[in-house]
């Protein structure tokens, strides 16, 4: 008896190796399938850089945080092109199909864009600069503003950005500078994310959000009351997986981050619009303090008792309707 339920259990988590090993390979194998047949890669003078282009209008180039890639730019494309503008989502070098040549220091990345531009045949573009993309955002607003229509920061960096301890210590953390496990890590959490999301954001708050255990609890409630915002949560997850191909630009960022520093900002002279939540537990809102302290005639958008993810919670609403107006307002929009 003994021997035949040992022998059954041997079985069992045969099975269950299998069946694991199994949907790991084919979840990587698709997703990088999808994300190569949705873009594009066009040599410029500066190096090779995958975009997507989608849209009529005024062009936004949104810069995405880190890790991220192109298809992390694309989440809202919908509210983009539904409200007449053109989405030009890139991945920043290091990131997906992006080699790391193109830019390795945020100055160069901000040239790299240009030669992008140039490439294109787009004359001039709005910056929307997210999360670790904002001091490429800056950067292009400092040494090409000739290009530059309006300047929008959410939840971006803008000053010297460190990684706690704490931080380091995280299950994301863990899972994401994992160098042997990464993708493996990130299937799993995709994984929490799709069947037992609350759980995952719950997760993903802890160390993004500076708020009581209780807070926080309201405020997931709040975003899984809304079944819109699950799904943009699942697919930001998504934006993460697989980490591989996006491993070499995270750590090129968390070197380049730590050395940010703008003594100049008052030489932006574009519209900018500062959109960053007061407890943002990832970048802090002394990033948005100094930014709209330092560009003449930005505007701060405070986000009280947000997070870093600035897309969830009863506020988005308006948010985006004040993005829409801010970019009408200042790239030369015809609604006719």
């Amino acid at each position: 008896m003994f021997t035949s339920l040992t022998e059954i259990s041997l079985v069992f988590f045969a099975a269950l190796f299998v069946w694991i090993f199994v949907s790991y390979r084919s979840w990587k194998r698709k997703l990088l399938t999808s994300l190569n047949e949705n873009s594009k890669v066009v040599m410029t003078p500066l190096g090779e850089i995958e975009y997507i282009l989608k849209g009529s209008g005024p062009v936004l180039l949104l810069l995405h945080g880190a890790p991220g890639g192109y298809d992390q730019g694309a989440i809202d494309v919908t509210m983009w092109t539904d409200a007449g503008f053109s989405l030009l989502s890139i991945s920043r070098p290091g990131y997906l199909r992006t080699p790391l040549s193109t830019g390795e220091t945020f100055e160069e990345q901000a040239d790299a864009i240009e030669a992008l531009l140039d490439t294109l045949g787009i004359s001039k573009v709005a910056i929307l600069g997210a999360s670790g993309g904002g001091p490429i955002a800056l950067h292009f607003a400092l040494r090409h503003a000739d290009r530059l229509s309006a300047l929008i920061l959410m939840a971006a960096v803008s000053n010297e950005y460190s990684v706690s301890q704490e931080q380091l210590d995280s299950t994301l953390a863990r899972i994401f500078l994992s160098d042997s496990g990464a993708d493996f890590g990130v299937w799993l959490y995709d994984v929490l994310t799709r069947r037992w999301t609350t759980m995952s954001l719950k997760e993903a708050l802890k160390e993004t959000m500076i708020v009581d255990s209780e807070e926080r609890s309201n405020y997931v409630k709040q975003v899984m009351d809304t079944p819109e915002q699950v799904d943009w949560y699942k697919r930001f997850v998504r934006t993460t997986c697989p980490m591989s191909p996006r491993m070499i630009g995270l750590n090129n960022d968390i070197k380049l981050l730590q050395q940010v520093s703008f003594t100049s900002l008052e030489d932006v002279k574009c519209p900018t619009l500062v959109i960053h939540g007061t407890v943002d537990g990832d970048v802090s809102f002394s990033n948005a303090e100094f930014a709209a302290s330092s560009i003449p005639n930005a505007r701060l958008y405070r986000l009280e008792n947000m997070g870093h993810l600035v897309w969830l919670g009863e506020h988005v609403s308006k948010m985006n309707s004040e993005l829409i107006r801010f970019l009408k307002e200042h790239t030369g929009f015809n609604e006719s």
